[in-house]
């Protein structure tokens, strides 16, 4: 299972890749602050659903 500090370097790695994840995102994507800032497995995956679906990235991964 990963650590906190993992799935925040993976939150971390994900948003460098869109610039700045603010308040509009978050209504977009349905993560709370809460999730944001202590995220876990469940959230990296809001978060790359939110990201593929909403920017035409491909470097964006999942696992």
């Amino acid at each position: 299972m990963k650590s906190l500090d993992e799935y925040r370097k993976e939150r971390d790695l994900i948003i460098e890749e869109i610039g700045d994840f603010d308040e509009e995102d978050f209504v977009k994507s349905g993560i709370s602050l809460e999730e944001y800032t202590s995220p876990n497995e469940e959230t990296i995956k809001k978060l790359v659903e939110y990201v593929s679906s909403e920017y035409d990235q491909t470097s964006i991964y999942s696992e």
